[in-house]
This record gives structure tokens, C-alpha cells and sequence, in this order.
């Protein structure tokens, strides 16, 4: 009984870990997820509607794919420059992100707490 007493002492008087899930980035990957599914939904209604968004993406795959013979396949499909404007939001935010936290993740306290 006396250990487990001496364990919550303990507990209390250690410093918190760092919090990198903070109100910035909950606030800036729900703003994030609001952008991506606006693109979503304006690239399901674009394919719905057989309409046509090419941008320089399709003529650059669909000329790769003339000379080497096979259909490209992207990671996600979307139509037209969507996919790559959801992969633009999606770096541009994870970026603030990183950004923000920079010094909590590679900052010389974020190393001095680490070392014993």
C-alpha cells in the first residue's frame, strides 16, 4: 500500500507532458477538414454531372500514358485539379502545424526535458 501511495505522490509532482494537441491544432485541422470536404463534395458533384475540370495534370498523364501505353492511376480520383487541391489544403495545413508546434518538437527545451 505505501508504494502505490509513494507512485501517486509521484504522479503529482511531475511536470505534464508536452501537449501538441493544443486548441490551434484542433481549430486548424477542423478548418482543414472543412476545406477537403468542400472539395470532396464539389468533385462528386462535378463527377455526377460529367463535367469536365481538366487541368494540366490530365494532359500531362494522359500524354504519359500515350507514349507509355497504359492508363494512369492516381492515389485518390478526382476530377479534374481537385486532387490537387486537396492535397494542396492538406500540406498547406499540416505545415501551420508543424510550423506551430516547430519549437516544441525540435526546440532545446523539448530536448532538455527528454535526457534524464
Amino acid at each position: 500500500m505505501k508504494g502505490a501511495s509513494m507512485h501517486s505522490e509521484m504522479m503529482k509532482t511531475q511536470k505534464p507532458s508536452v501537449e501538441w494537441f493544443d486548441g490551434f491544432t484542433k481549430v486548424m485541422l477542423l478548418v482543414m477538414f472543412i476545406f477537403l470536404t468542400g472539395i470532396f463534395i464539389s468533385a462528386k458533384y462535378m463527377a455526377s454531372h460529367k463535367m469536365e475540370g481538366g487541368g494540366t495534370d490530365d494532359t500531362v498523364n494522359a500524354m504519359a500514358s500515350k507514349v507509355s501505353g497504359t492508363k494512369s492511376h492516381p492515389f485518390v480520383e478526382l476530377p479534374g485539379d481537385a486532387e490537387v487541391g486537396a492535397f494542396s489544403i492538406a500540406n498547406f495545413f499540416v505545415g501551420v502545424i508543424v510550423g506551430h508546434q516547430w519549437t516544441v518538437l525540435f526546440g532545446k527545451n523539448a530536448r532538455k526535458e527528454e535526457t534524464p
